[in-house]
């Protein structure tokens, strides 16, 4: 998260630079209007420096001075509001709001993180973990068990229903225990039964607590990997994605089968697996391929280190997505 804060930092310190450039623009506007009013913004500037002077010199009663120089300044003020009006302006134009007026652009209340900054923060976190608009805005609260039917199915010894409640909470203890817990989680089951959502969902949730997350697809993937790999030029939102691969706290890798499968995908793929888990570098995979055709679609070295490394989540039940489109929510 390192990075992130520092470039909340960079946009504090650009929020107070905009500002400041701001006020400065009005003033100049506002002095070529009224030439008056500049003399008299030169003496409220040296108001504070002149009532300093005086209790810091002793030269009067401090309590005297902030009377009498204040009375003055008062007076200033009221001259400048009307000048202000009578050239066309508010008599507020020269006092240029800040960006956030609960923190006044520096960033903290009391101490703590104010909220413009947190959400600076979740911002760019969510495009640091590569999730798109749709993505993000993927959570648990958003998720609706009610697409699931709750007809027992003897196949499952369940309902979809029930299937998904324990799928779901499931995913919120990861959540909850993914500091304390060392689970990596894999997601199967067919097209449209909730992966990408519960596992952008989760990223979602995770990205809110400060943890860094990787989202990628597989075929968006490993076409990276094989153009860095053969030397050819990628872009700097490619190469950043390679870098983030093995250092994030936590890679989700997004249907997995849906690339085009060679020796060199395989290989990627173990090296990917094998290092996180070896590194206790936490993964979500979902995939639409069940544990048998894991093995045929890659090798029983990538089948094994998977089932072998993951707690396995099979989504059951019937394409939610079809019953949006029926019901017009697509």
């Amino acid at each position: 998260m390192k990075g992130i804060y520092e470039k909340i930092s960079a946009i504090t310190e650009e929020r107070k630079e905009n500002r400041r450039r701001e006020n400065e623009r009005r003033r100049r506007e506002v002095f070529a209007a009224s030439p008056k009013i500049q003399e008299i913004e030169a003496e409220l500037d040296r108001f504070g420096i002149r009532m300093l002077n005086l209790i810091a010199n002793g030269e009067c009663d401090s309590d005297k001075a902030t009377s009498s120089i204040m009375a003055e300044n008062k007076a200033f003020i009221k001259e400048r509001d009307r000048l202000l009006c009578e050239a066309g302006f508010d008599k507020n134009y020269l006092d240029v709001p800040p960006y956030c007026t609960k923190c006044d652009d520096n960033g903290f209340i009391d101490g703590k993180l104010c909220s413009c900054l947190q959400n600076e923060i979740t911002a760019i976190a969510l495009r640091e973990a590569n999730l798109s608009e749709n993505l993000a805005g993927h959570t648990f609260e958003n998720f609706r068990l009610s697409y699931y039917s709750d007809e027992y199915v003897a196949e499952y010894g369940c309902s979809p229903r029930e299937n998904m409640q324990a799928i779901l909470s499931d995913c919120k203890a990861f959540v909850e225990n993914f500091d304390r817990a060392d689970e990596n989680l894999l997601f199967c089951g067919s097209c449209g039964l909730g992966k990408t959502f519960l596992s952008s969902a989760i990223a979602n949730e995770l990205i809110k607590r400060g943890k860094d997350v990787l989202y990628v697809s597989s075929n968006a993937l490993f076409p990276i990997l094989e153009d860095m790999h053969f030397g050819r030029t990628v872009d700097e939102s490619a190469q950043y994605i390679v870098n983030k691969i093995g250092s994030c706290e936590l890679l989700i890798l997004d249907d997995l089968g849906s690339e085009f499968v060679t020796q060199f995908t395989c290989a990627e793929l173990f090296r990917i697996i094998n290092t996180r888990l070896n590194s206790g570098r936490k993964m979500i995979i979902s995939t639409n391929l069940n544990r048998n055709m894991l093995q045929n679609t890659y090798n029983e070295r990538i089948a094994s280190r998977i089932t072998g490394g993951f707690s396995m989540l099979e989504f059951l039940g019937e394409d939610i997505r079809r019953i949006k489109k029926l019901e017009g929510k697509m």
